[in-house]
């Protein structure tokens, strides 16, 4: 048994040492954490070996870490990597996403408090501002000849369209009724009688007074169609003249208009008149000129309707009615007394008055009114404007006129007051008030989706191109350098024992393996 201990006593001594040097060397890395002192020497291997060097490991791994292990090139390719891009494309999608669906109240609930004073101040500089400008490119020249060629470009397309075409059924309808019932207010009101009365009245009395004839009256191509007609009818007048001659009625018709003449021309023979019935009375007259009729009546009317006769008839009309039209009325109506000729022009004036009030004459005006509009229908405002107007400058008078009056009325400090007004009411009223809601309802998905993927390589861009710097500025040596000098030592070891227990461990058992292999070699060279 001694012997059996005397052969194991060195190799586990060994092993025991073995593995108690290096327990103790791994805590001495450690422990203690202050130097210690015996009769006023300092006790060597104290501190521990990193509380005695922790200033350069700290450096040290501030150093590793800044310089080797989190470089700007290491951070760029990691942010290059197709994971990376990935998952941060799933949170700017996400982030987004949250932000589009987000119910937005009015532009002025999303400033902060501390900045709305600041915010509405800007609001109005800015609208001032725009104002500003807005005013002055109003007033510029560029302005007043670009809004020019506009307006009259637009004038131009509105004259080439036809009346059908700018004109509705509804609107043309409804403006036929009230041409009706404005021209039948029209024709009944009594001042329109007042004025025919009147009217008709200065006319007569011009015309008596400064001796115009009918033929002065009348149009010269309306006078020479009536004459002309006169002499084409005055053949036919005169063949139902001989027919009616052959009539025995018609015979004493004349002979009584003959005696009645003559009796006439006697009665105005004064003291004559008595002495010439005693030896031409009128029923010898009548009787006489019956008789020639009777006898004479056929070869009159071959007389009539011969051509040389119906000619000569037909150029005494001739002549008749030109004399006729070319004598003044005043002579013509010389005989006639001024109350027959009042009586007769307000027996004209009535006539004119009830046609001009009958309805079917409204009616008839307000149908060939509308056949005359309807007419122009498929005619172009332009053609209707010259047609009325006439082929001269007024037309294009008019378009400068109103191209003028246009940018005159813009360009009015009413009209600045005006823009005023309304940018306000729409900025503060509208814009700043009104809810936004979610931006998701204003944006498709396309577009959504392209603010992603441009968020997306903006932000990646960014991070590849500022991390680097931004590393630099941060200066991570120096921050791992003074987050690790600030640890704990208590817990620094904690922290490496964690990491390296296990090694630790093994550390140990191969020291008690190196002092078990030591004892036996000194158990083998104790025996020789």
């Amino acid at each position: 048994m001694n012997q059996i201990l005397t052969y194991l006593a060195p190799p586990m001594l060994g092993a025991f040492i073995g593995y108690m040097t290096n327990y103790v060397a791994i805590r001495m890395l450690f422990k203690p954490l202050k130097p210690w002192y015996l009769f006023g020497i300092r006790v060597p291997m104290t501190p521990g070996v990193i509380p005695a060097k922790r200033h350069e490991l700290a450096r040290n791994i501030g150093e590793m870490v800044g310089e080797h292990l989190l470089t700007g090139s290491d951070i760029r390719k990691a942010l290059e990597e197709k994971t990376f891009r990935n998952d941060l494309k799933k949170l700017i999608d996400t982030r987004l996403e949250l932000i589009m669906d987000k119910e937005l109240g009015p532009v002025s609930t999303l400033i902060p408090e501390r900045f709305k004073t600041y915010f509405k101040v800007g609001i109005k500089i800015l609208r001032w501002r725009s104002l500003k400008h807005l005013q002055a490119h109003i007033s510029s020249p560029v302005f007043a000849e670009r809004l020019s060629h506009h307006i009259t470009d637009r004038i131009n397309e509105f004259l080439e369209r036809t009346l059908n075409d700018s004109i509705s059924e509804d609107t043309k309808n409804h403006f036929f009724s009230s041409l009706e019932n404005a021209t039948k207010r029209f024709l009944a009101d009594p001042q329109i009688e007042e004025w025919i009365r009147k009217s008709l009245d200065q006319k007569t009395s011009e015309i008596l007074r400064t001796g115009r004839s009918a033929g002065d009256l009348l149009p010269k191509f309306l006078t020479e169609q009536l004459i002309t007609l006169l002499e084409q009818e005055a053949p036919s007048l005169v063949e139902k003249f001989a027919t009616l001659l052959q009539k025995p009625e018609m015979r004493e018709k004349i002979a009584s208009g003959i005696a009645g003449a003559v009796q006439n021309f006697a009665s105005s023979m004064g003291p004559m008149a008595a002495l010439i019935s005693n030896f031409i009375s009128p029923e010898t007259i009548k009787k006489k000129v019956g008789n020639y009729l009777e006898d004479k009546g056929d070869e009159i009317s071959q007389w009539l309707i011969d051509d040389s006769v119906q000619n000569q008839i037909a150029r005494i009309l001739r002549e008749k009615a030109e004399s006729f039209l070319a004598t003044p009325i005043s002579e013509l109506l010389i005989n006639v007394q001024p109350e027959t000729i009042d009586r007769a022009r307000n027996r004209l004036a009535d006539q004119i008055i009830t046609l001009i009030q009958n309805p079917e004459t409204t009616i008839t005006i307000s149908r060939i009114l509308k056949d005359l509009l309807s007419s122009q229908g498929e005619k172009s405002l332009q053609e209707i404007l010259t047609n009325l107007f006439g082929e001269n400058d007024g037309l294009e008078n008019g378009k400068k006129l109103v191209t003028v009056e246009i940018i005159n009325t813009i360009k009015s400090p009413k009209m600045r007051r005006i823009l005023d007004q309304l940018l306000t009411e729409f900025v503060e009223g509208k814009l700043l008030s009104h809810p936004i809601g979610t931006l998701s309802a204003f944006l498709p998905g396309e577009v959504r989706n392209s603010i992603n993927d441009y968020t997306l390589q903006m932000v990646g861009d960014l991070l590849v191109r500022e991390i680097p710097g931004l590393m630099d500025a941060l200066n991570i040596r120096r921050l791992v350098t003074r987050k690790v000098d600030s640890l704990n030592l208590n817990r620094l070891e904690g922290l490496l024992l964690v990491v390296m227990e296990e090694q630790f461990k093994y550390i140990n058992l191969f020291g008690a393996l190196l002092g078990f292999i030591l004892g036996l070699l000194n158990l083998f060279f104790l025996t020789l």
